[in-house]
């Protein structure tokens, strides 16, 4: 498997840890428990979370040393087809 797609199934796996947890938190907030596809790209690699729940070390260090923040969103863009994220 290539770089590419090792980079985007940590960013998959990552959103399936995370997103129950944040559609939660919108719902109990009073929000409508949906996020736009730039959304989840966003929360997906904000913090650290990548490397904590990606579950691959080299692709999250490849991806971190990517040289912009351009760059490492549209590293991950692709694991992320569908426009709306919810439930």
């Amino acid at each position: 498997m290539e770089m590419k797609e090792r980079i985007e199934r940590m960013a998959s796996t990552t959103w399936d840890v995370i997103g129950g947890d944040i559609l939660q938190l919108l719902e109990d907030a009073g929000e409508p428990p949906i996020l736009t596809r730039d959304e989840v790209i966003q929360t997906v690699c904000d913090a650290s979370y990548m490397e904590v729940h990606g579950q691959d070390k080299d692709a999250y260090a490849v991806w971190d040393h990517l040289p912009s923040l351009k760059k490492k969103l549209e590293a991950v863009s692709g694991a992320f087809p569908c426009e709306r994220y919810g439930w």
